[in-house]
Formats: C-alpha cells, sequence, structure tokens
C-alpha cells in the first residue's frame, strides 16, 4: 500500500479518517469481504476475553484503487457478540 499511498502514515487523523484520507488519494474501485466462522488461537482468546474454544467471527477485508490493493484488514470477532445480516433488493 506505501508506494500507491505514499503519505499515509504522515496524515494527521485527529483531522481526518484515514477512510477519508483514502478515497480522496486512493477512490475505492473495488472491496471483497471474506467472512467465516474460525477458532480464536490462544493470543486473541485473551485479548478477546473468550474461553478456548467460544466460536470466532473473522472479516477479512481487502479494496482496490483501480488496479491496486489499496488497505487490507483481518478483523476478529467473539461470534457471541456479532451478528452478520444482509438485505438485498432490486
Amino acid at each position: 500500500m506505501p508506494q500507491w499511498v505514499p503519505d499515509y502514515l504522515h496524515q494527521d487523523y485527529t483531522a481526518t479518517t484515514p477512510h477519508d484520507y483514502l478515497s480522496l488519494i486512493a477512490p475505492l474501485t473495488e472491496g471483497e469481504h471474506i467472512v467465516e466462522a474460525v477458532q480464536a488461537t490462544a493470543e486473541e482468546c485473551a485479548l478477546l476475553h473468550i474461553h478456548a474454544h467460544d466460536p470466532c467471527l473473522l472479516i477479512r477485508r481487502r479494496t482496490w484503487s483501480t488496479t491496486h490493493i489499496v488497505s487490507h484488514a483481518r478483523l476478529l470477532f467473539p461470534g457471541s457478540r456479532y451478528r452478520l445480516q444482509g438485505r438485498f433488493g432490486s
């Protein structure tokens, strides 16, 4: 990402959000979410304050500006605290 958004780490994010800055410099042209149920590692369980066998919801997100990936995120949530919902229409 640094080669496509070289000043990203030098922004004052108390004045703007990372999302707003990326939208200005590298407008989103494509996005991807991958959602899966997973077991957390021992370290993740400690950080999330959950038991070893509690299910978790993992969301991997990537966004592109033209042909370049400009953001990647790995988001892990305790499964008992979140719900995934979608609504579609024509």
